[in-house]
């Protein structure tokens, strides 16, 4: 299963996202769910990284993904607008597949 964490600050703007896991749809290389979800995720992080030009934290490897950006950056309205696409692809894709997708969202108190 792919597991999806969104982490919101205290405003509910995006903070932090990372995914784990693999949906196991179809062998790897050919999996639809894992392809969608990569694409959506990875899209927003271009989106950050080369068409608003930020340097969030970001780390990739074999079945995970995290993304991390300061409460500041986050209040940006097209970082908002990257990020809450992000969300409704990712929750669109979910109710295709929701026993391949699991998506949490946390709220922080401190942030």
């Amino acid at each position: 299963m792919i597991v999806i964490n969104i982490e919101r600050n205290q405003a509910g703007n995006i903070v932090e996202f990372f995914v784990e896991g693999h949906a196991d749809y179809a062998p790897s290389g050919e999996d639809i769910i894992c392809a969608a979800v990569s694409a959506i995720l990875q899209t927003a992080v271009f989106g950050l990284t080369n068409y608003l030009e930020l340097t969030p934290e970001v780390e990739v490897k074999d079945g995970w993904l995290s993304c991390k950006i300061d409460s500041k950056m986050a209040q940006d309205v097209e970082v908002k607008a990257i990020l809450e696409t992000m969300v409704a692809g990712l929750e669109e894709t979910e109710k295709s597949y929701s026993e391949y997708i699991e998506i949490r969202s946390v709220n922080m108190k401190n942030q």
